[in-house]
C-alpha cells in the first residue's frame, strides 16, 4: 500500500527505457532477452489509474457526481490503454488483482476508509445542495478513450473530498472478462503486489504499479517496475535518436529497477533504506541512507518486524492457512471473483475461520444518513451463509460455529457488525422467497429492457427498508427519477442516498450470484434445486456498466416508456408483498438516522401525467 517518502526520494533514479516498437521486428529496438517488452500489471493500482485519468479530463465545473466517470467509461477506457500497449509489440503477461488481504493489512485499511469518509462529511458540509458547484448545462458524454493514454493533470478541485465510485474494479473485470485479455487476468488469493514481484523475478518482466512498497520486494536481477501514474504512451519518432532513416514509433517509460538503485546508492539492497522512511516519513534522502548504511546487516527486531509487514508473504500453496483441497477449489474457480468477494470466500475456505472478516466499499452516499448498505444486509447476511451451508467442508472442521463481522459504516466511524450465519432452513427459506420475487419482477416487467427490471427490483426493496424501520419513504417524484436518472434540475443529496441504496442491492445481488456459481462449481455435491433454480435467474444479472449505470446512460434505457405505468405497477407488487409477510428481513439491524411515523404510499404526490403507454396488463389492479 505504499511506504511514504520513499516513492518520491527515489523516482529520481527512473531511467527512461525504450519497451516497445510499432514496426514489426524492428531491428533498432529489439528486445534485451525478453526482458524489456514482458509486462505484469497491478490490477488494482491500474484500475484507480484509469478512473483518474478519465477525471482530469472533464470540465472542472461539472458537480461532483456529475464528473465521475460511468463504468462503461471506466471498461473502455482500460481496454484502450491495454491495446494501445500491445501495439507496441509489448506483451501483457498477466493482470493481477487482490483477492485476499492479510490480517496485517487491517488497520491500514480502516484507515483509508475513514480517509474517505472524513472528507465525504466535509464535502457534505461545505456543499448541503449537492450541486450548487454547477455553473453549465452538460450532456454527459464520455471522454475519449485516448485521454487514458496520458498521464495527464491535477483532479479537478470539485473531485476533491469524494470517494472514488464504488466498484471500479468490478467493472473492470467484466470489462476484462469479455475481451481478450481474460486469459491474462486473474484474481489471486493474496496480494496483487506479492504475485506481481514473483513474476517480475521469474521472468524480469517490468511492473506496472503505484506501489512503493515493490521497492522492498525481491524483484530478481532484472526485474523493474513503472510507476502508472507516470506512464505515458506517447510514440517517440526514433528520429529523435540519431539513427537516421525511416522514423520508429517506439514507447519511453521511467523504469526503476531495485537491484541497480541500491548498487548505486551503495548499499545491498533497498530493505534498509525503505525501513528508514517507514521510521521517519520526513526525513530526506540523504539522511535515510546514511541511517541505513550504519544499521544495514544487523537485522535488529524492528527491521524484521517491518519485513514481515512488507515482502512478499509465503506462497498461498505453502500456507497452512489452507488445505490442498480448498487451495484446488480457490485455484480452479475463485480467479474471477470480485475481490471483496474473492476474500468471504478465501477465509471461508481457510483451516482457521471462526470469524471472517468482510470490508464493505464505501459507497457515495449522503454521510449525514444511514448507512446505504443497511438497505440489502439480508440479502448479504444470506451471501455469506450460501458457501458455509452448501460448501465442500469435509476436509475442514464443522463450520457452525463461524461468524462474520461485517465492517461498514455507522454514523462517523467504520464499525464492526458480528453476524451469525443462516442455517440449512433458513437459506432455502430465503432462497426460495429471493426467487419467487425475481420471478414475479421479470413476468410482470417482461416488456422492459431487463436492467431495468433489476433496477426496479432494487427499488422495491429500498421502499420496504423504509417501511421496516418506520422511516418516511422516498416520494414518488424521487422514485421517478431514480428510475429515469433525469434530475430537475440537478440531483440533490436524497436524490445520491437514493442511488446508493438502489447501488447496495444490486451489488448484494451480484455478490450471491458469485457465491451461487462458486459454490456449484467448487462442491463435490449438487446444490439444492431451490438454489439452482434462483441461481438460473441470477445468471441474467448483467456486468456492473449495464447494471449501474450513469444518470445519462440510465436516461437513455428508459426512453421508450411511461415511467408512470411502471410506478404504478410497482405499486401493486409492493402492496402484494406488504401484506404477505409479517417479518422485517433487516430485524436487529441498529441504525442512526431519525424514523418517523409517517409511512405514505406509493401512490402519493403522483407526478405529471404524460401519454399512456399502450403495454397490456392482463387485468391487474390500479391503486386508487
Amino acid at each position: 500500500m505504499g511506504i511514504p517518502g520513499l516513492s518520491k526520494s527515489l523516482e529520481t533514479y527512473a531511467v527512461p527505457t525504450i519497451i516497445g516498437c510499432k514496426v514489426l521486428g524492428c531491428q533498432r529496438h529489439p528486445p534485451h532477452d525478453g526482458e524489456r517488452n514482458i509486462i505484469v500489471i497491478d490490477g488494482p493500482s491500474f484500475a484507480y489509474c484509469i478512473y483518474h485519468r478519465l477525471i482530469r479530463e472533464k470540465p472542472e465545473w461539472l458537480t461532483a457526481v456529475e464528473i465521475i466517470p460511468s463504468y462503461n467509461e471506466v471498461g473502455f477506457g482500460a481496454l484502450a490503454f491495454l491495446n494501445d500497449l500491445e501495439s507496441y509489440g509489448v506483451i501483457i503477461e498477466k493482470i493481477y488483482f487482490d483477492g485476499y488481504l492479510p490480517p496485517r493489512k487491517r488497520s491500514t485499511r480502516i484507515e483509508r476508509l475513514e480517509t474517505s469518509l472524513r472528507k465525504l462529511f466535509e464535502h457534505r458540509q461545505k456543499y448541503l445542495d449537492a450541486s450548487i458547484c454547477k455553473k453549465k448545462k452538460w450532456d454527459g458524454q464520455p471522454q475519449p478513450t485516448s485521454v487514458v493514454l496520458r498521464s495527464g493533470s491535477h483532479t479537478p478541485t470539485t473531485f476533491r473530498g469524494i470517494p472514488p465510485a464504488t466498484f471500479i474494479v468490478p467493472a473492470i473485470l467484466d470489462a476484462f472478462c469479455r475481451s481478450k485479455y481474460a486469459a491474462v487476468c486473474t484474481v489471486v488469493p493474496g496480494e496483487a503486489e506479492a504475485y506481481c514481484a514473483a513474476a517480475a523475478k521469474e521472468s524480469g518482466a517490468i511492473i506496472l504499479s503505484n506501489d512503493s512498497d515493490l521497492f522492498v520486494h525481491d524483484l530478481g536481477s532484472h526485474g523493474a517496475f513503472v510507476y502508472l501514474s507516470s506512464a505515458e504512451l506517447r510514440a517517440n519518432n526514433g528520429n529523435d535518436e540519431g539513427l537516421g532513416g525511416d522514423s520508429c514509433q517506439t514507447i519511453r517509460l521511467s523504469v526503476l529497477r531495485p537491484r541497480d538503485i541500491a548498487e548505486r546508492l551503495g548499499i545491498d539492497n533497498l530493505q534498509y533504506l525503505a525501513f528508514e522512511f517507514h521510521k521517519r516519513h520526513s526525513q530526506t534522502l540523504p539522511e535515510a541512507l546514511e541511517s541505513a548504511k550504519r544499521h544495514q546487516g544487523r537485522g535488529h527486531e524492528d527491521f524484521q518486524n517491518f519485513l514481515r509487514a512488507y515482502i512478499t508473504e509465503p506462497s498461498i500453496s505453502q500456507s497452512r492457512l489452507f488445505s490442498q483441497e480448498a487451495l484446488a477449489r480457490i485455484s480452479s474457480h475463485g480467479s474471477l471473483l470480485d475481490p471483496r468477494t474473492s476474500e468471504v470466500i478465501c477465509q471461508l475456505e481457510s483451516t482457521d475461520r471462526q470469524t471472517v472478516h468482510a470490508y464493505l466499499l464505501c459507497l457515495i452516499e449522503d454521510p449525514a444518513r444511514s448507512s446505504a448498505w443497511l438497505v440489502s444486509s439480508s440479502h448479504r447476511y444470506f451471501a455469506y451463509s450460501i458457501y458455509k451451508t452448501f460448501g465442500n467442508h469435509n476436509d475442514q472442521t464443522e463450520p457452525s460455529n463461524t461468524v462474520i463481522v461485517e465492517l461498514t459504516r455507522r454514523g462517523r466511524e467504520f464499525s464492526p457488525q458480528d453476524i451469525t450465519l443462516l442455517s440449512h432452513d433458513s437459506v432455502i427459506e430465503f432462497a426460495l422467497h429471493l426467487h419467487r420475487q425475481l420471478d414475479e419482477y421479470v413476468s410482470q416487467f417482461s416488456e422492459l429492457d431487463k436492467p431495468l427490471v433489476w433496477r426496479l427490483y432494487a427499488l422495491s426493496q429500498v421502499y420496504h427498508w423504509y417501511l421496516n424501520t418506520s422511516r418516511t419513504p422516498p416520494s414518488r417524484e424521487a422514485l421517478a427519477r431514480a428510475m429515469t436518472g433525469k434530475y430537475n434540475p440537478r440531483p440533490t443529496w436524497d436524490d445520491i442516498h437514493l442511488s446508493a441504496q438502489i447501488q447496495a442491492v444490486l451489488y448484494s445481488l451480484r455478490m450471491i450470484k458469485q457465491i451461487l456459481a462458486y459454490t456449484a462449481s467448487a462442491t463435490n455435491t449438487s446444490l439444492n434445486q431451490v438454489l439452482r433454480d434462483l441461481a438460473v435467474i441470477l445468471d441474467d444479472l448483467p456486468n456492473m456498466a449495464v447494471l449501474i449505470p450513469s444518470s445519462f446512460e440510465l436516461a437513455a434505457q428508459i426512453s421508450d416508456f411511461e415511467i408512470d405505468n411502471v410506478l404504478d405497477d410497482l405499486a401493486v407488487i409492493l402492496q402484494k408483498e406488504a401484506g404477505s409477510t409479517n417479518q422485517d428481513p433487516n430485524h436487529g439491524i441498529e441504525s442512526d438516522e431519525v424514523t418517523h411515523d409517517e409511512t405514505p404510499n406509493l401512490t402519493d404526490a403522483p407526478v405529471k401525467k404524460r401519454k399512456k403507454s399502450k403495454r397490456k396488463k392482463a387485468g391487474k389492479p390500479r391503486p386508487s
